[in-house]
């Protein structure tokens, strides 16, 4: 984590329930559609070193972070609590075509992007119980995820669909 995502993060954690509540009710919006409350409670919590052009991403993680209660730090990555959660049953398998759509998925002005992934997280907050995502490691993603090779779908698909099963049988 760097600096200014440590920052971040510390001043969202140290956000009222009020402005936690506008962040949480905006989770799936894009920055451009939100309401003047969570942007005002956003733009407190983001560093000015920020670039403009990944701002929505970080609005993104931060209305998605606002879901946790403050302090609920030390999360796994998104990826493996999709991946445990399939494994355990307590996903269904059509969740992985969830993903399948999402991983073929631009981030764009459009917000269908961030929408599936909402919808995703909001899920896996729902089976999971005390599970925490590692919020820091989803920024990074969604910075990244435009990125023409593709390294963070390639570790999603990785993570969230590879057999880890070796089999000793003879074909």
């Amino acid at each position: 984590m760097t600096e200014t995502q440590q920052r971040f993060f510390d001043r969202l954690n140290k956000l009222g329930t009020g402005e936690r509540a506008a962040l949480r009710r905006e989770a799936g919006i894009m920055l451009q559609a939100a309401d003047s409350a969570a942007l005002a409670a956003f733009y407190r919590c983001l560093p000015t070193v920020v670039d403009s052009w990944q701002e929505g991403k970080w609005f993104a993680v931060a209305c998605l972070r606002s879901m946790w209660d403050p302090g609920e730090e030390n999360g796994k990555p998104f990826a493996q609590i999709v991946a445990d959660l399939i494994r355990t049953g307590e996903l269904s398998d059509s969740t992985g075509h969830r993903v399948e759509n999402l991983l073929d998925t631009r981030w764009d002005t459009d917000g269908y992007m961030l929408t599936k992934l909402s919808r995703l997280v909001k899920m896996v907050k729902q089976k999971s119980g005390n599970l925490t995502v590692d919020f820091c490691d989803l920024l990074d993603d969604l910075i990244r995820w435009n990125n023409d090779t593709q390294p963070v779908q390639r570790k999603w698909a990785r993570t969230i669909f590879a057999d880890d099963t070796i089999s000793n049988e003879k074909e």
